[in-house]
C-alpha cells in the first residue's frame, strides 16, 4: 500500500528552475485516541488550560526523502532544512488561495475555510497565552468540523508535519532556553494526525504558534483570496483513496540549494483536496440561543453583554437584536483575549422603543439571541447594563447536547507514518441534553420543557413565547417536572433520554428515547433577584455537510459537479435579524 505520507517528488520546469513536487500526500486521517468524554464544557476548560512544564513541539517536513526517508526534518542537525513561504526575513509574503469548481459554492461552507485561512493570517502577531490547546471534545457528531480539518491542511501546506508520527522517530521539536531540543508528543495540537468527528480545533495551539516563529520568524503571511487566475493554494475536493481520510495538502517546492537540498525549500504552490467520498461527511452544526430578559429589579435597560466560549468566529450564523417594536440599533462583539481565544463578547446596544431612542422600562421584555457555527457554544457571562452605570448578572442557563462516547475497537498504535490507522470506533453510550451555568451568578430553574419541531425549520427568531405557546397548543410539548434546583456556578445537569452518563454525574433519566436524534425546541425558565430569563434553545438542527458518495457511472457526467463538492443537506438564508 502506498504510504500517504511519503513525498512523492516530480521534476518539472518552472521558469527554467528545477522544481520538486510533493504530491499532496499529507493527510489528517478520522482516527480515534482512547480518552476519557469530558463531561461538562468547564471542566473542558479547566483540562485543556492546565499547561505541560514545556511546549511539547512541531515537526517539519524534510526538503528530500531521499536524504531523510523518514520524511520528517532533523532539525538539531539541519536547522534550515524546512520548507516556506517566501524568502526568509521579508516583512510580509503575499499568497493566493482560492477554491476551484469541485468545491462547493455555498458560502457558509467556504467562510469555514476562510475562517481556517484567517487562523494563520494572524499566526505572526499572535500571542501564545497561558493555554496551551483549544482542542475540544463533546462527544461523536455525524460531521467532521471543516475548519479544524482546513487549519491542518493549511498548516501543511505551509511546511509543517504531523508531531505525532514526528515524536516516534524523535523529530518533534520544542524551544527551550532559545535552542530546539527533541519533544514528546502532546497530542492534542492542531497539527496532530487525526480528529475524532464532531471534534474542534480551530485555533492554533502554542505548538504551532512556535513552529510558525522557527520557520517564518517575524515574517507576516497576508492570504488573499481570488476569484479569477492561478491561486498560489488551491482549494478542491476529491474521491481519495482511503475512506478514513478527511483531507490531503501540501506544497510544491523548489530547493533553496541547488547543491545541499538539506537547505530547505521554496514553497511556489500549495494544494488542499477535501475527500468526497469521506466515510463520514464534513461540515459544520449550529446552536441557536434566544433569551427573553425581564428585570425585576426596577432598574432600566441600556445594553445587554454575553460572552460566549466556542468559536472565535466573529461573524455570527445569526443575531437577534429584539421586536421591529421594541429592539437594540447596534449589535458587534470582540475577541476576549490572548488566553480565551475562542471566546466573544456579544454587545447589544442603542435601545429604542416604538422609532425613539430610549432605554428600556424595568418592565419591559428584551429579546437577544445568537446563532454561532459550533454547536456546543456556551455562554460564559451575561450583564445588564443600566443608565445609571451599574450592571446586573442575568442568570442565563446553557442547553446543550449531551453525548457519552466511548471508543471500541482500539487497536494498538503500530506507529505507522501515513497517520491512517484505525485506532477504535466512536460508540455514543447516554444521549440527552446537559445543563450547565457557567455565569457567576446562580441560576433557579423554575420551568423546563421539550418539543420535537423535525421538518418546522424553525430560525432563531422563532424561538420565543408565541411559538411556544404554539407547540403547546399543537401537543407538541412536554413539561418536565425537575423539582426546585438553583444552579450554582460550574453546576451541571445531566437530562438522559437513554444510555448512561458517567457516574460522577449528576443526571435525570427521563427515559425518552423518542427524543434521540430529533430537532428539539427547549425551553428553561430561570431566575435570580433581579431578572426572569426565558431561555429558547433549538438543539439538533441538521448538519451543513456534504457529498460522501460516488455516484453511479451512468449519472457521473450530469452530477459530477456536486460530486465532488459539498452540498448543503439543508439550505437555509443566513442573515442578521
Amino acid at each position: 500500500m502506498t504510504d500517504p505520507t511519503r513525498v512523492k517528488s516530480t521534476t518539472f520546469n518552472l521558469n527554467g528552475k528545477l522544481i520538486r513536487g510533493r504530491n499532496s500526500e499529507s493527510v489528517i486521517s478520522q482516527v480515534s485516541k482512547p480518552r476519557r468524554v469530558l463531561k461538562v464544557l468547564l471542566c473542558l476548560v479547566l483540562l485543556f488550560g492546565s499547561q505541560p512544564s514545556t511546549v511539547f513541539g512541531f515537526g517539519t517536513f524534510a526538503s528530500d526523502n531521499a536524504l531523510d526517508p523518514s520524511g520528517f526534518s532533523d532539525l538539531i542537525t539541519n536547522p534550515n532544512d524546512f520548507v516556506s513561504w517566501g524568502n526568509p526575513g521579508s516583512v510580509i509574503t503575499n499568497i493566493t488561495y482560492g477554491f476551484d469548481a469541485s468545491f462547493t459554492n455555498n458560502n457558509d461552507i467556504r467562510d469555514q475555510v476562510r475562517l481556517a485561512f484567517d487562523q494563520w493570517d494572524q499566526a505572526s502577531t499572535t500571542p501564545n497565552g497561558s493555554t496551551y490547546s483549544y482542542n475540544r471534545a463533546n462527544g461523536a457528531q455525524p460531521f467532521g468540523d471543516i475548519r479544524s480539518i482546513a487549519v491542518h491542511e493549511i498548516g501543511h501546506v505551509l511546511g509543517l508535519h504531523h508531531p505525532d508520527q514526528a515524536d516516534l522517530v524523535n523529530r518533534n521539536y520544542g524551544n527551550a532556553g532559545g535552542g530546539l531540543v527533541v519533544q514528546n508528543d502532546q497530542n492534542n495540537e492542531v497539527m496532530r494526525s487525526w480528529i475524532n468527528s464532531g471534534d474542534y480545533n480551530h485555533v492554533l495551539s502554542q505548538d504551532e504558534l512556535t513552529a510558525y516563529n522557527y520557520v517564518y520568524g517575524s515574517t507576516d503571511l497576508n492570504f488573499t483570496e481570488v476569484t479569477t487566475g492561478t491561486p498560489d493554494i488551491n482549494i478542491g475536493a476529491a474521491a481519495l483513496v482511503n475512506s478514513n481520510t478527511w483531507a490531503q495538502g501540501g506544497p510544491s517546492y523548489f530547493y533553496r540549494n541547488n547543491a545541499d537540498h538539506r537547505q530547505g525549500g521554496q514553497a511556489v504552490s500549495g494544494v488542499v483536496t477535501f475527500n468526497s467520498t469521506s466515510a463520514t461527511p464534513m461540515g459544520f452544526r449550529v446552536l441557536h440561543a434566544n433569551w427573553d430578559y425581564q428585570n425585576i429589579s426596577g432598574k432600566p435597560t441600556k445594553g445587554f453583554e454575553i460572552q460566549t466560549s466556542g468559536t472565535n468566529n466573529p461573524d455570527p450564523q445569526w443575531h437577534y437584536d429584539g421586536s421591529s417594536s421594541r429592539h437594540f440599533n447596534t449589535y458587534a462583539n470582540s475577541p476576549v483575549g490572548a488566553n480565551a481565544k475562542d471566546d466573544l463578547l456579544h454587545v447589544w446596544s442603542d435601545p429604542e422603543v416604538a422609532g425613539v431612542s430610549t432605554p428600556f422600562a424595568s418592565s419591559d421584555v428584551i429579546h437577544v439571541g445568537l446563532e454561532q457555527d459550533v454547536w456546543d457554544w456556551t455562554v460564559v457571562s451575561a450583564e445588564v447594563q443600566h443608565p445609571d452605570g451599574t450592571s446586573s448578572s442575568a442568570p442565563l442557563l446553557n442547553v446543550n447536547q449531551f453525548l457519552r462516547t466511548e471508543v471500541v475497537g482500539v487497536t494498538p498504535d503500530l506507529g505507522e507514518a501515513d497517520g491512517i490507522t484505525t485506532r477504535g470506533r466512536q460508540l455514543v453510550t447516554g444521549r440527552g441534553l446537559v445543563l450547565t451555568n457557567t455565569t457567576a451568578t446562580p441560576a433557579e430553574l423554575v420551568e423546563f420543557g421539550i418539543a420535537t419541531v423535525d421538518g418546522l425549520d424553525l430560525e432563531l427568531p422563532d424561538l420565543n413565547g408565541p411559538m411556544l405557546a404554539e407547540l403547546q397548543a399543537k401537543g407538541l410539548y412536554q413539561e418536565f417536572d425537575l423539582g426546585s434546583r438553583t444552579f450554582d456556578n460550574g453546576e451541571e445537569l445531566v437530562l438522559l433520554f437513554d444510555g448512561k452518563a458517567d457516574d460522577n454525574t449528576q443526571s435525570i433519566h427521563l427515559n425518552t428515547p423518542e427524543l434521540v436524534g430529533r430537532e428539539l425546541f427547549v425551553f428553561a425558565k430561570t431566575m435570580n433577584d433581579a431578572a426572569i430569563i426565558g431561555n429558547f434553545v433549538l438543539v439538533g438542527d441538521t448538519p451543513v455537510v456534504g457529498v460522501n458518495r460516488v455516484p453511479e457511472p451512468a449519472t457521473f457526467i450530469l452530477v459530477s459537479t456536486a460530486v465532488v463538492g459539498f452540498a448543503l443537506s439543508r439550505r437555509r438564508q443566513r442573515r442578521a435579524a
